[in-house]
Parts: structure tokens; C-alpha cells; sequence
């Protein structure tokens, strides 16, 4: 694990955007992706195959019901993206005439991308954003066809052909030992052993008005806790508004886009199919709409969101999760996406 001294003065927004680009352990750093052998290089996406599965049936209903999913045929093959989009591929789409007016995240530096921060997934952007996106590499592409992928077709290629629980298999194999972290995945557990280990003498203070500890300020090691198999406790307390969530030393680090990790830097978090960080890392839009049964959104129609995120809970990163879904017209800061393609 690489460890940064804790810092006992107030962080500034360019220290954290050094530091969250910094991994809560060596799968956070430097590591190249991998491709599949029989991936294809499209308009600058990598993109790997993924079959039709005319017998698709989703592993649970919208409730997590394991066993009660409903059939959605996938009649065709198809392609997506090995990576979700990174932050310097939405900037160059942003450069163009496709991109002109579409959403420059908050987090970017007087709207340019954070150094350090090229490849990491995009985040903060609309439903419109990432289909214009599609449409603009459809333009560079004679005889492909760029869209977002339809929540079946994106569990379908999460799961593989044996409906693995994780892209990789069926246990998470995660592990704290001795305060390092080992995962296969960007998770909260990567956030939470991160600032145990570089800030957890540091002081962090609720500053939600709704908390019933408002004001009040404890050690980051008093406040989490990362139990041997990855869980975590002290993340967020919705009734009392309280856990790390509700904290200024979080807010500040959502300001600089959270501890998002570059795609691919988990190779041994691969699908069967060849994609990259179809746990964790980021949300990621479907075009699919769905009414969510979980989160603000429950209720309503929104658009599926699949694969969980670096905020997000183990159990929420599974193949299987659903019920997750966002307003189209927002942009979110855990979620981003990535590309789905068919060849003409």
C-alpha cells in the first residue's frame, strides 16, 4: 500500500485531487490495462464481443430477488467498450462541434480534465451526454454504430455464460489484512482502508445540518471500519446522518471527484468477455428504464444504472444488482458509462 502521511491542516482542493488520484493500494497505481485478444480498436474505444442470448432471463427482479428476474432476449451480438470512458476521452468529444454545450463536469479544473486524472472513468455526465457521445464516435466510424447497452446486454456481458455473482467468479476474494486492502475491485472498502491508512489520525467533522452530530468532530479511525473480508461499518447512517459520508473530509473529496481509480487499473477483475471494471469504479448508465426500488430514486422511472461504484457496497458491485437508477437529465458524481457498438 502506498501511504501519504496524514495532513493536519485543512485540505485544499488541488491537494486532494493529488491525493484521491493517489490508489488506496499498488492496484490503484500504474497498472496498464490488458486487452483481449480478439478485442478491436473503433474510433478510439476498445471494444470486446459479447454474444446473443436469445434466452437471456436477468438473475433477479428489480427487488434483488434472486430467481424471480424476467426474460429479456438478446437477439443479437454485439460489441462494449473493455473500459468505461475516461475523463480525456469526454474531453476530447467536448472539443468538437458534437460537444459543444454538453456537460463539463464539476470537479475538472476551469473545465479541463485534473492531472492525473486522464484515465479515470468520466463522471457528472447526463444520459444526453453519454448518447451524443455515441453518436459522435458513430461519426468516426464508417460501418459501426456507437449507443449506450441495454441493461440486459450489460449483465449479460457482467455475468458471462456460467452468471457469475462477480465478472471474475463467484466470491469476491477480498481481504484486509494487517491494514492493506486486496480487492479485484474499486469499492468503499478501497476509500475506506485509503483514509484509514493515510488520514486515520485525522480529524473529520459532520457538517450535514440534519445530523444529530452536527458540528461535532472525531478521528477518521474512530469514525470507519473495514472488517477482514471488506465490509465496512461507519460509511453512512441515513437516520442519524452520520458515518463518514456526512463529513467535511468526504465533501472535500467529492469536490474533486472521488477516489475513482484509472480503467483497468484491476486486471484481475476482468470478465469472461474481456471488460474492465464492470464492478466498481463507476456507475454506469443503460439505456434501459426501469421503475428503482433503491436510493432517492425508488419509485420513480429512471434509467438503470449497473455495476456499482467507489462508493458503493460490495453487495452493490454484484452482476446481479438492480434497482438502481437515475434521472436521465442529471449527471451524478458515481456515475460515468461506457459503450456499447454493433457492426453494420
Amino acid at each position: 500500500m502506498t501511504v501519504v502521511p496524514p495532513l493536519q491542516q485543512p485540505f485544499g482542493r488541488r491537494t486532494l485531487l493529488q491525493l484521491a488520484g493517489a490508489g488506496a493500494a499498488a492496484s490503484l497505481l500504474g497498472a496498464a490495462p490488458a486487452t483481449a485478444a480478439d478485442s478491436v480498436a473503433v474510433a478510439g474505444q476498445t471494444l470486446v464481443p459479447a454474444p446473443a442470448d436469445p434466452d437471456f432471463v436477468f438473475t433477479a427482479d428489480l427487488s434483488n430477488t434472486t430467481g424471480a428476474g424476467e426474460a429479456s432476449p438478446i437477439d443479437s451480438a454485439y460489441w462494449l467498450g473493455a473500459y468505461q470512458v475516461t475523463n480525456a476521452q469526454y474531453a476530447a468529444f467536448l472539443d468538437t462541434d458534437a460537444g459543444a454545450g454538453h456537460t463539463v463536469p464539476s470537479y475538472w479544473d476551469d473545465g479541463t480534465v485534473p492531472a492525473g486524472r486522464e484515465q479515470h472513468p468520466v463522471l457528472e455526465v447526463a444520459l444526453a451526454d453519454a448518447e451524443a457521445f455515441c453518436d459522435w464516435l458513430t461519426g468516426q466510424a464508417d460501418g459501426w454504430t456507437f449507443r449506450l447497452p441495454a441493461e440486459a446486454e450489460w449483465e449479460s456481458a457482467a455475468r458471462g455464460p456460467d452468471s457469475y455473482a462477480y465478472p471474475w467468479g463467484d466470491t469476491a476474494g477480498t481481504a484486509y489484512t494487517d491494514s492493506v486492502l486486496t480487492s479485484n475491485y474499486n469499492y468503499n472498502a478501497v476509500c475506506a482502508a485509503y483514509y484509514l491508512a493515510n488520514y486515520g489520525s485525522t480529524e473529520a467533522t459532520y457538517d450535514n445540518p440534519e445530523s444529530t452530530r452536527y458540528g461535532e468532530s472525531e478521528l477518521v479511525s474512530e469514525i470507519l471500519t473495514v472488517t477482514a473480508t471488506g465490509g465496512v461499518t461507519g460509511w453512512i447512517d441515513h437516520d442519524t446522518w452520520t458515518g463518514f459520508v456526512y463529513t467535511d473530509l468526504f465533501d472535500a473529496l467529492m469536490a474533486t471527484g472521488g477516489l475513482t481509480s484509472a480503467v483497468g487499473a484491476y486486471p484481475d477483475g476482468v470478465s469472461v468477455y474481456g471488460a474492465y471494471d464492470m464492478a466498481g469504479n463507476c456507475f454506469e448508465w443503460t439505456s434501459s428504464v426501469v421503475t428503482a426500488t433503491n436510493g432517492q430514486e425508488a419509485g420513480l422511472d429512471v434509467n438503470a444504472v449497473r455495476g456499482g461504484s467507489w462508493y458503493a457496497t460490495g453487495r452493490s458491485c454484484t452482476t446481479h444488482y438492480r434497482g438502481e437508477g437515475r434521472d436521465g437529465s442529471g449527471g451524478y458524481p458515481t456515475v460515468g458509462f461506457r459503450v456499447a457498438a454493433d457492426q453494420d
